[in-house]
C-alpha cells in the first residue's frame, strides 16, 4: 500500500515535534497556512493602532481618498493628452487625403479623351 506524503511539519508550523495537530490549532487560534477564511483572525499591530485611535483611521481613509483622487486626475489628463494628439493627427491625415483627392481629381480631368477631344484647340492631335 502507499502512503500519503507528508506536507508539513509540526516543528516547522509550530515549533514543536509532537501532539495532534487539532489539539495545537485550537490552542493557538489561527495557523499561518489556514488561508484567509479564518473567524478569529490575528490582528496586525497597524489594526490594532487603527481600533483603538479613530482620528488616525479617519485620516488613513482621507489620505487614501485625497491619493484616489489624484490619481484619477492623473488619469484623465494624461487621457485628454491623448485623445488631443489623435485629434491632431486624424486631422492631418484628413487634410493629406483631401489634397491628394483635389490632384487625383485634376489629373483625370486633363487625361480625359473625351475632355480633349470637346476642346476646341487640338493642338498637334487629328
Amino acid at each position: 500500500m502507499s502512503r500519503k506524503k507528508k506536507t508539513r511539519s509540526l516543528s516547522r508550523v509550530h515549533g514543536i515535534k509532537t501532539g495532534s495537530i487539532s489539539k495545537l490549532k485550537r490552542a493557538e487560534g489561527t495557523d499561518r497556512q489556514t488561508g484567509k477564511r479564518v473567524k478569529n483572525k490575528v490582528k496586525s499591530v497597524f489594526d490594532k493602532f487603527l481600533d483603538e485611535n479613530p482620528e488616525a483611521k479617519k485620516e488613513l481613509v482621507r489620505e487614501q481618498a485625497i491619493k484616489a483622487k489624484a490619481s484619477a486626475e492623473t488619469k484623465n489628463k494624461a487621457a485628454s493628452e491623448l485623445n488631443a494628439k489623435i485629434r491632431a493627427v486624424r486631422e492631418k491625415q484628413e487634410a493629406r487625403q483631401a489634397a491628394r483627392a483635389a490632384e487625383a481629381a485634376e489629373k483625370e480631368d486633363a487625361t480625359d479623351l473625351l475632355d480633349l477631344l470637346e476642346k476646341k484647340d487640338l493642338g498637334d492631335f487629328y
